[in-house]
């Protein structure tokens, strides 16, 4: 099968890392993959079998997606692409455009996120075929998504190289760890906000990531005094690693379609506090409990420097574990296979019958 994976850029992120392992994990089963992006970091761990094209498909500009979409259907038809498959809101409006000038290409979109409910979600609903990464997306989307039949939920897989969590072995002081973009929606403002109230305690903070905040957060810790305390490390390709050392992991988003780096440390074992959002109550299997020690108001400072403070403190050891059974990266790609087969049979008999 020919397969095409658009994405806006291929920079960190979880959107990226995802698409970085279906390309990676079809190409790896004998499929032809490609992957249409304005490019990043992540180009150079796409496999040699995977073919990376640079388009401006991260600009929302309405005569660039006319064109982006034009030069889609040019690579279909040279390269008898079977499937395209959207990862974003301005790629699914490529995606679908090209689907109407070359109405034999299955068009799949992949729901990362909770996106504001509007009408340029159209085209995930004209979509052929659509997966979400959790029940909570489906949930959120579901007047705007095909009808159930061409709607799967498709986990985010747990990693292949598995590192468990053994801490830092210090003594002396507490390392915290945030991973993550650094962006609004994240939360890690929160983070830096609630150590502030417990300068007394002795601990560090690692920040792993990059992205469009990083200045405010880089000039709110300055203005905080913590630089000696709190260390920017921007992009970083060691995640495992780093939260198999750190003593305690924070995340304090705002919103998730999943949390691929949430999973993560949960599945290490790591201790975890995390913001109580509807994805990860069901990554933690906490759907109907009021309350959970672990699972604090998203952007709460004082709720935040609680409980960080009890952790310092000795008094409070979170307990969070993931409850979710997840996929291997060759589990969710030969499902998404399954799912490219199946819809575009559908899509198949459709075109018969017109």
């Amino acid at each position: 099968m020919n397969v095409i994976h658009v994405l806006p850029e291929f920079e960190e992120g979880g959107v990226e890392r995802l698409v970085l392992m279906y390309a990676n994990g079809q190409a790896s089963a004998g499929h032809h993959v490609y992957v249409i992006s304005h490019g990043g970091k992540l180009e150079s761990s796409l496999s040699p079998n995977v073919r990376h094209i640079k388009m401006p498909v991260h600009r929302k500009n309405p005569f660039v997606i006319i064109r982006c979409a034009l030069s889609l259907v040019r690579v279909i038809r040279e390269e008898k692409v079977s499937v395209v498959h959207a990862h974003s809101r301005v790629p699914a409006w490529i995606c679908y455009i090209a689907k109407k000038i070359a109405p034999s290409v299955t068009f799949i979109f992949t729901a990362h996120a909770k996106y504001t409910l509007k009408r340029y979600l159209l085209p995930i609903k004209r979509a052929d075929g659509v997966t979400c990464v959790s029940h909570s997306v489906r949930e959120h989307l579901k007047d705007w998504l095909p009808e159930d039949d061409r709607v799967k939920l498709i986990y985010n897989p747990r990693p292949d190289i598995f590192t468990p969590w053994v801490g830092s072995g210090d003594r002396l002081k507490k390392h915290l760890l945030y991973v993550g973009r650094i962006s609004e929606k994240k939360g890690p403002l929160t983070a830096v906000d609630a150590l502030s109230t417990v300068k007394n305690r002795e601990w560090t903070l690692d920040v792993l990531g990059d992205g469009p905040l990083m200045p405010k957060l880089r000039e709110r810790v300055r203005a905080l005094g913590l630089g000696d305390r709190i260390i920017l490390h921007g992009f970083r390709d060691d995640v495992a690693h780093a939260i198999s050392r750190c003593d305690l992991f924070l995340s304090p988003s705002f919103d998730e379609g999943f949390g691929l780096t949430l999973m993560t440390a949960l599945a290490s074992g790591a201790p975890v506090m995390a913001s109580d959002i509807s994805a990860t109550r069901e990554l933690t299997a906490h759907h109907n409990e009021e309350k959970s020690e672990e699972l604090l108001p998203a952007g709460d400072i004082s709720a935040w420097s609680d409980a960080i403070g009890r952790f310092l403190d000795g008094t409070f050891t979170p307990t969070l574990q993931c409850a979710v059974k997840l996929p291997t990266i060759k589990e969710i790609s030969d499902e998404m296979i399954e799912f490219y087969e199946e819809i575009s049979g559908k899509n198949n008999l459709t075109l018969r019958n017109r």
